[in-house]
């Protein structure tokens, strides 16, 4: 019996280990869709087409699937919320569920009330610094992710072996 429990429970930590990777790599996916959706958002800039017709289309693209605060978004402002507060709430609401520092959220909250206030020539100059920023923030979570990814489920699973062999 014993042998038993220890042996699941080894399997739990490993467990556990692996769902703290996954995180990690939810990170990583999440911060490129960002990165991605501030370039469709600059290249649709150019065709000068209004903002909320840009989020509501990029809210039903595949590729921006995890950001799902596009579609929170979007649903506000067909529901005749301003574009600046629904992006804000939506943003504040998705920050939250996915764990973000301060300065992302901030940052992503700050991102499209700058833009709607912005004519076109500084447009252009706020994306590049958006881009930039998010950019900075994938290449730390694709750091984090290869760095600590594979050494949380090796140190899980030795703890588990460990509390398994005091069981026995």
């Amino acid at each position: 019996m014993r042998v038993l429990a220890a042996a699941a429970l080894t399997a739990a930590s490993v467990c556990a280990g692996m769902l703290l990777r996954d995180e990690l790599h939810r990170r990583v996916q999440i911060r490129s869709q960002i990165c991605l959706f501030l370039r469709q958002i600059r290249l649709r800039a150019r065709l000068h087409e209004p903002l909320d017709a840009q989020i509501a289309a990029l809210a039903a693209d595949r590729e921006l699937e995890k950001l799902t605060f596009l579609s929170d978004c979007a649903a506000a402002c067909r529901q005749g919320a301003p574009l600046p507060q629904a992006w804000i709430d939506a943003v504040r609401t998705f920050a939250r569920t996915h764990r973000f520092s301060h300065d992302e959220t901030r940052l992503l909250m700050q991102c499209v009330p700058a833009l709607s206030d912005a004519d076109f020539a500084r447009l252009e100059g706020l994306l590049e610094w958006y881009e930039a920023r998010a950019a900075q923030a994938l290449q730390e979570a694709q750091q984090t992710d290869a760095s600590i990814g594979v050494l949380i489920v090796r140190v899980c699973g030795v703890f588990g072996l460990l509390l398994g062999i005091l069981i026995l």
